[in-house]
């Protein structure tokens, strides 16, 4: 079986998680799904990730805090962050922290698939469709 580059997706949002597991799926990937920080730290420590996509706010926790975390844990990981609330933070911010592309809320699914391809072409990772 040929290696699927693996996908953490951070949302409080059940449908949200859900749709980036088909999404993902059709664009080769193992999707790994948490619903904190907490839970996201705990599969960054036991999974080699290839792809952190993360929402900004997670239950009044901030997503910053994980992606920050996971720079410090896998340098190399890209990080894709988005968010449903464009007011309480801002592209330039995120990607000042280290993020590689910044999306609100309803995602561009278009965009949302360029910026995983070479987010994960950057990191070394082909992918095999069946």
């Amino acid at each position: 079986m040929l290696h699927q580059p693996k996908v953490l997706v951070v949302d409080d949002d059940e449908n949200i998680l859900s749709a980036f597991k088909g999404f993902l799926k059709s664009e080769g990937c193992t999707m790994l799904a948490a619903r904190s920080t907490q839970e996201a730290m705990k599969k960054i420590k036991h999974h080699h990730i290839n792809l952190l996509i993360t929402d900004i706010r997670l239950n009044y926790q901030s997503g910053v805090n994980l992606f920050l975390h996971m720079k410090r844990v896998q340098p190399d990981v890209p990080v894709i962050v988005i968010t449903g609330y464009p007011d309480s933070v801002c592209e330039e911010d995120v990607k000042a922290y280290g993020a590689d592309y910044f999306f609100l809320k309803p995602l561009d699914l278009d965009k949302l698939r360029e910026a995983v391809r070479k987010c994960l072409h950057l990191n070394n990772v082909t992918i095999h469709k069946h």
